[in-house]
Parts: C-alpha cells; structure tokens; sequence
C-alpha cells in the first residue's frame, strides 16, 4: 500500500486518468469494426433500408454497400464528378444508360447488382470494387499484365477505395 506525498501523486494521476479515458471515449466509440454499421453520415439512415435489402438480395456482405455509397458520393444523390460519374452510386450513364443514376430507388439496387456481377465475374471482393472503381475491363489489363501481382499495379485511388470499403 502507498502512503503520504507518493499515494496521493497516485490517486491524483487516476483521477486526471480517468478524466483522460471519458474525454477519449467518444473518439474511441467511432473506431467502429467490421461487420458492424460502419456508416456514420447522417443522410445514410435515409437510404437504410434499401441499401440493406439490396446487399441481401444480392449477397454483398454486410455494410459493403453503405460503404460504398459513402466512398462514391458521401450519400449525395446529386454528386457528379469529372469523369462523367453520376449520383449516390457514381454511375457513369454512358456506360449504364438503363438506370437514372439521380435516382437512389434506382441506383442503390443497381450498384448492388452490378457489383455482386463484378464478384461474379472475378471471385473477389477486393476485385469486384477494384473493377466498380477501375472498370472492369482495366482491372482485366492489369491482372492479365501483372497476374498475382495485380493489386500493386491499380491506381492509388483504386487502392486507396478498396481498402476504404473493405475496412
């Protein structure tokens, strides 16, 4: 047991201590992991239940779509990009012209669909998001180019959303 100046110098560092961890705790309350709602942006309750009907319909696994959908647009339906890239999903119209990429009742299921057919296609999840992000056609290149050692070959920013999504 310690006693006089060094006990209290103890019962005051717990004190300043715990006052640490109460502080932190909110920070540590959004290291959220896998497999559990890795969404936090507010517009995604929004779209909740058919980006979990979709992921079910198409067996994505669990949050991969939210993610996704937060990775592309941060849940915008109105979000364009530069290279031609539209809505919620981020859907290129010229590439899909059967779906109204402003529309999420139409782009959330779609962007399931077509990335279930992208794991299909290439037997992974780390590929299927690699040919939504890269194109599948470019991902094919480079795996054809590079075989097992495709991945080190995309692009940052393919990297970069693969690791995003696949948390």
């Amino acid at each position: 047991m310690v006693s006089g100046l060094a006990g209290s110098w103890l019962m005051v560092r717990n004190v300043k201590m715990n006052k640490l961890i109460l502080l932190a705790l909110p920070l540590l309350l959004l290291a959220i992991p896998k497999g559990y709602s890795a969404v936090t942006n507010p517009a995604a309750k929004k779209y909740s239940a058919l980006i979990n009907y979709s992921e079910k319909k198409h067996k994505l696994p669990k949050n991969v779509l939210a993610r996704l959908l937060q990775t592309e647009s941060g849940f915008n339906p109105k979000a364009t990009n530069p290279s031609g890239a539209k809505g919620i999903a981020q859907i290129i119209p010229k590439w899909h012209p059967s779906v109204d990429p402003f529309n999420p009742k139409e782009a959330i299921p779609y962007a399931a669909k077509y990335l279930r057919k992208m794991y299909d296609r290439f037997g992974s999840w780390d590929k299927a998001l690699a040919a939504y992000n890269y194109g599948p056609t470019n991902l094919s290149r480079t795996m054809i180019k590079y075989n097992a050692d495709w991945k080190n070959h995309l692009p940052t920013e393919t990297k970069n959303y693969i690791r995003k999504i696949l948390q």
